[in-house]
């Protein structure tokens, strides 16, 4: 796909078509390599790219949902970050939807190397997101930058790597200069993160500024008091209990205690002592006093 002669016409159009026709084949090896060569056509013929844009696109995002095969799942996603590079929002098109919902349904993979590729591909969209898709990915970003902020403890170094990336170009489209402010100080440059200084820091913005999206923060975090990584349920658990200390009980109806009290006397018997240790600290702290278990 490297070869000049890809950018004569006469060549071009056989060998897409011939690589289409492979990305269905029944060998997922055959299909894994029909996608590596749709995204190497960067190389071989890039000036070639946007007109057949729609043409590649559809197919790397059929093969981003490949059924058998996650190495053709992660081949299709290492072209699509190829393609995108060379593109702007623009070229898109209505591809823009069905690509970023196909990246999301990848965050909570349990593939490291799908999980990586769907942050990477998420951060390109967001640098590629300017005017047309703005507002779409803006709520393609609220639904996601709780899964994105636990995952900045990601017991993949790699993925939390990728992921603090991700998180960073993704804060400005929530809308809140302040908390964006102080996400900044926690992300910029090559420091190490401290993500529970981040985490309360984020509680106190959102305490003051936006009551409806710290719901949804503490909403979110309890869904992954039961993720498969015990590192994602400590960081879960300790989270919910950075944003009920944020949290006016009174006035906010949201926290359901009962069935937060129960979820964390059930984590007090996790496999993971880590958890057992977080999830009986948040206890003691919302309970000070009382003999849990009665």
């Amino acid at each position: 796909m490297s070869d000049p002669m890809l950018r004569e016409k006469k060549f071009l159009k056989p060998v897409l078509h011939i690589l289409e026709e492979k990305s269905h084949d029944r060998n997922s090896i055959v299909r894994q390599m029909a996608v590596r060569g749709l995204g190497n056509l960067v190389y071989g013929a890039p000036e070639k790219l946007k007109k057949h844009k729609k043409f590649l696109m559809v197919i790397l995002i059929r093969a981003l949902s490949d059924p058998f095969s996650s190495e053709v799942i992660g081949e299709s996603m290492k072209a699509v970050a190829k393609v995108l590079k060379e593109l702007k929002e623009k070229d898109i098109g209505s591809s823009f939807r069905d690509l970023t919902q196909e990246i999301r349904t990848y965050f909570d993979n349990e593939d490291d190397a799908l999980r990586l590729w769907s942050f990477v591909l998420f951060g390109i969209l967001a640098r590629l997101t300017k005017r047309k898709w703005k507002g779409y990915f803006a709520e393609q970003v609220r639904q996601s930058w709780v899964t994105l902020l636990l995952h900045l403890q990601d017991p993949n170094p790699r993925v939390s790597v990728e992921c603090r990336a991700t998180f960073h170009l993704c804060v400005p489209f929530l809308g809140l200069k302040r908390l964006q402010t102080a996400v900044n100080e926690h992300l910029d440059g090559t420091a190490e993160l401290k993500p529970e200084e981040l985490q309360v820091d984020i509680c106190r913005h959102l305490a003051k500024e936006n009551a409806e999206l710290l719901e949804n923060l503490y909403k979110s975090t309890i869904m992954y008091f039961f993720s498969r990584w015990e590192e994602i349920r400590a960081v879960a658990v300790k989270l919910a209990g950075i944003i009920l200390e944020h949290t006016d009980r009174q006035r906010m109806k949201w926290p359901n205690l009962d069935h937060l009290l129960m979820s964390l006397q059930f984590l007090k018997k996790d496999p993971s002592p880590s958890v057992q240790l977080v999830a009986t600290e948040v206890l003691n702290d919302i309970c000070p006093g009382r003999v849990l278990g009665e």
